[in-house]
């Protein structure tokens, strides 16, 4: 009895020991990443394949970008606000809230065309092969997001963090 519990204790410990092993050699890179500064454009760069030059210039399209984004998610939520006082109030004027659908909608535009502009620039910043890539990546995650979902509220954004 006394042997069994060694071994059955012995067998618990060693998977521990080596799922943990596991686990930390896995995931290391990633967390190595999630220590940088920015975790994302350490990201970008490692997925692809991307030289510190390339790196370079895709932050500075990235830090302009992130200024007019921020602008434009602040502008969009405005509308939004309009449009829902609007709709909430007892003598909803119907003429003024298409009115400001479709001010909502125009800006919802205006932000996808800002984003496709900005990936575009940045694949221009990879290799071609990886530029492909990236806007495979780009449209199967974010231009295909239903409705406001690619345009998040900016205070659970973490724009600007």
């Amino acid at each position: 009895m006394k042997r069994a519990l060694i071994i059955l204790t012995l067998g618990v410990v060693l998977s521990v020991v080596g799922g943990g092993a596991a686990y930390v050699h896995r995931t290391a890179p990633e967390r190595a990443m999630a220590c940088c500064k920015n975790p994302e454009m350490a990201w970008l760069q490692h997925e692809f394949q991307m030289t510190d030059d390339q790196l370079a210039r895709v932050q500075t399209l990235h830090a302009g970008y992130q200024a007019g984004c921020r602008e434009m998610c602040r502008r969009i939520q405005a509308t939004n606000d309009l449009v829902r006082a609007e709709f909430i109030a007892p003598d909803a004027d119907t003429l003024k809230m298409q009115r400001l659908l479709a001010d909502a909608a125009n800006l919802r535009g205006e932000c996808q065309w800002h984003m496709t502009e900005y990936c575009l620039a940045v694949s221009r910043e990879m290799s071609p092969a990886q530029g492909k890539r990236y806007l495979q990546w780009v449209c199967d995650r974010v231009l295909t997001m239903p409705g406001n979902a690619a345009m998040p509220n900016p205070s659970e954004s973490g724009h600007g963090n």
